[in-house]
């Protein structure tokens, strides 16, 4: 046993120990080249001092070598192709949609029957949580799926359908004592098809990275949701302080955007006064530590607030247009209320969290092309905010710049682009605020409002309603 020594060492070992499993001219060696440093500082983070550390690395050149030469053949090429595009999940186009297959779908087998829908939706990534059966110890065994809901099979056809209709199948995993094993274990579902893991992690993270990099190119690791709890407080207390941090450390982000959570809202110091907030109202209950509800009960569409609506479009009209991944919450986009029926289930009704992960609302999915109900104007103001997206070049990558307005329930950034940019901007508070002119004076007067599709004066300041939300297409001053 040695220690993992240094990177020009290590590969030439590694390269003289793989020689005879790899042919002339194999792509695989030769993404090892270019991959190998990644891979080593990864490891050397997680394991650099341990006995067998060179071993480990090893282990992990294998696995990834292993993972190359069994991947199938359409795999292989949707995998160039993915790689061809890395930018793809920083995107104008790239949209997330979260669900448990059980409460959504019955099972895997019946999200394959949703998949028009998400095409339609403009999904791109589908994320079913927690597939996984679980082990003696309580902790998810990757190697198996929840019997209840399918089987590995099940899962790979899965993702061969969705990839079929240009939607990548995302999983949430989460690295347990054994870096190796955990690598070995997302390599093989990455061979099931699984385009996409979500993984918090950062360490296991870069090294599974390396890992795909070499064994399944075009697969990718990304960060979860870093939590929807400012976006809660400040709905509640109408200061967007909270938010406007949150807002500010997006900049550069690649990872999901979510304004839900599938546990629960986890307020940063003590949240008791926030979650009592929610609670009084029934809008939520307390969980875990913090709030569970789902976005139109939090957001007060159950108990006829009539700004609920506003809310909800708010919370969403920011999350599409923050750098990142969007995560979608299946049934939001109808305004899904909590669901109590989990207090029949016997393993269930102890956990407050199942409150926000329902069954499919079927009669409120019936009911969204219809305007005059509640379900039918969040449909729309959420579809039209995704197809307004759509349109946006300015909402490719992941550049964001801070806009300072003097007002303490405004929050407003600016989506750079090469000539215009996007000022998003949205009050957070129950009055409508008026901002001076001033404000705008970077800024040609003459903006386009994209939701809207009208011509906006910034000479004369801007009124937001309560709980408004704009996208603002702007020229700086040259």
């Amino acid at each position: 046993m040695s220690t993992i020594g240094t990177v020009e060492d290590d590969l030439a070992r590694v390269l003289a120990q793989t020689e005879s499993a790899t042919r002339p001219g194999d792509p695989a060696r030769a993404r090892l080249d270019v991959h190998f440093s990644d891979l080593h500082r990864a490891a050397s983070r997680l394991f650099g001092g341990a006995a067998d550390g060179a071993e480990r690395l090893d282990a992990l050149v294998e696995i990834a070598l292993e993972a190359w030469h069994t991947r199938s053949l359409d795999l292989k090429v949707h995998g160039d192709q993915r790689a061809a595009d890395p930018q793809r999940l920083s995107s104008r186009y790239a949209l997330g949609a979260a669900c448990y297959a059980d409460r959504y779908a019955g099972n895997l087998a019946g999200l394959r029957d949703e998949i028009p829908y998400l095409r339609h939706l403009g999904v791109s990534l589908l994320h079913v949580l927690s597939p996984f059966a679980r082990g003696t110890d309580g902790r998810p065994d990757f190697t198996r799926i929840d019997p209840g809901l399918g089987s590995m099979d099940r899962l790979s056809a899965l993702a061969a359908d969705l990839r079929l209709a240009g939607i990548s199948l995302a999983v949430d995993v989460t690295c347990g004592d054994d870096p190796v094993t955990f690598a070995c274990d997302v390599s093989r579902l990455a061979g099931c098809g699984v385009e996409v893991f979500v993984m918090p992690d950062t360490d296991a993270a870069a090294l599974t990275s390396a890992v795909l990099a070499v064994g399944a190119p075009g697969v990718q690791v990304i960060a979860p949701s870093p939590g929807s709890a400012p976006l809660w407080e400040s709905l509640a207390t109408g200061d967007a302080a909270p938010l406007r941090r949150a807002v500010s450390w997006r900049s550069g982000a690649t990872g999901i955007t979510s304004i839900r959570d599938a546990d629960a809202v986890h307020w940063a110091g003590d949240g008791d006064a926030l979650t009592a907030f929610y609670e009084r109202s029934g809008r939520g209950v307390a969980a875990d530590g913090g709030l569970a509800g789902t976005t139109a009960s939090l957001a007060g569409l159950g108990d006829g607030d009539p700004h609920a609506e506003a809310r909800v479009a708010l919370a969403h009209a920011l999350a599409l247009s923050l750098p990142g991944v969007p995560m979608l919450w299946l049934g939001d986009e109808v305004g899904q209320l909590n669901d109590d029926s989990h207090r029949d289930d016997p393993e269930r009704r102890d956990d407050p969290r199942w409150l926000h992960r329902g069954q499919k609302p079927r009669d409120l999915y019936a009911a969204r092309h219809d305007i005059g109900s509640s379900a039918g104007r969040v449909f729309q103001a959420i579809t039209k905010l995704i197809a307004v997206r759509h349109t946006a070049p300015e909402f490719d990558g992941s550049r964001l710049v801070d806009f300072e307005v003097p007002a303490e329930s405004i929050v407003a950034f600016q989506r750079p682009g090469d000539d215009a940019g996007i000022l998003v901007i949205a009050n957070v508070g129950s009055a409508a605020v008026s901002i001076p002119a001033v404000t705008f004076s970077g800024f040609d007067a003459d903006a386009e409002d994209l939701v809207d599709g009208i011509r906006i004066d910034l000479a004369e300041g801007l009124e937001l309603a309560p709980y408004e939300a704009r996208w603002l297409r702007v020229v700086p001053r040259s």
